[in-house]
């Protein structure tokens, strides 16, 4: 049995131990309950039942619970696959550490949970998982993006990419032309590929070609993100400003063609 009230009541009891006061840390509680939220919508979307609608809110729920051990070791979102990463702080924490009793008594759903959280982040699910580990793994990537566009939308930019950047700043950059043909080309943009801010923010909305289900997508379509992420900057280079105007008409021509909206 899966009882979220209780989960989340012991979620709360765990965050008393890091500072409720850091930025990073306001940030990822807010996107936790957001990635709660875009979970249930997903699952229920996709008509799963109740007990994996309640299985895809836990998973959210804890799906970053590696960040709060991150940002006190290092006081960064950035991960290093090999030994600063929060999905696998994650899966230490909850099953090395058998926290995860504390969230759900039933050992039934390990395996699921561990394989979902330590995927979540990763360029690539792993292979080897079972039908019910490949869903819940999708389903909260999917949720996680789907979070993630209200993040950037709303947040200070400051905490969106660890930097004193302001808006006057980031709205003179460029972006670099392989990113901008990596998105027209409906690719994920890598982080290494990166070399300016803006860049950066392509990135962001380059996360509609990871998309498993067309759920996720129905969620930022109805709720016009993609339009609200790119307005929130006033581009004054005027050739950033012409690529953006290509990269928000191609993102929602490939939305609706997922979605099989007909214009």
């Amino acid at each position: 049995m899966i009882d979220f009230t209780k989960a989340e009541k012991e979620f709360k009891e765990y965050l008393k131990n890091y500072d409720s006061q850091n930025e990073k840390n306001k940030l990822k509680i807010v996107h936790t309950y957001g990635v709660v939220k875009a979970s249930e919508e997903i699952a229920k979307d996709l008509k799963l039942s109740k007990e994996d609608i309640d299985l895809s809110k836990l998973i959210a729920l804890l799906h970053d619970i590696g960040r709060f051990k991150q940002i006190k070791l290092y006081d960064t979102f950035i991960d290093n696959m090999e030994n600063n990463n929060h999905a696998v702080y994650g899966v230490k924490i909850l099953f090395e550490e058998n926290l995860i009793r504390r969230f759900i008594k039933d050992e039934q759903y390990d395996s699921i949970i561990y394989k979902a959280i330590f995927n979540h982040n990763k360029y690539k699910i792993e292979e080897g998982l079972n039908e019910r580990e490949l869903l819940h793994a999708k389903l909260i990537r999917d949720a996680d993006k789907t979070d993630n566009f209200r993040v950037k939308e709303v947040e200070k930019l400051e905490a969106i990419f660890e930097t004193k950047i302001t808006e006057n700043v980031l709205e003179k950059q460029t972006i670099s032309e392989n990113i901008f043909n990596d998105f027209m080309n409906n690719k994920v943009i890598l982080r290494e590929d990166r070399k300016t801010h803006m860049d950066m923010w392509v990135s962001y909305i380059a996360f509609i070609f990871d998309y498993n289900f067309t759920s996720g997508l129905k969620y930022l379509y109805r709720n016009d993100y993609i339009n609200r992420v790119i307005n929130r900057i006033d581009y004054k280079n005027m050739d950033t400003k012409q690529k953006m105007e290509k990269i928000r008409n191609h993102a929602m021509e490939y939305i609706e063609s997922r979605l099989q909206i007909n214009g």
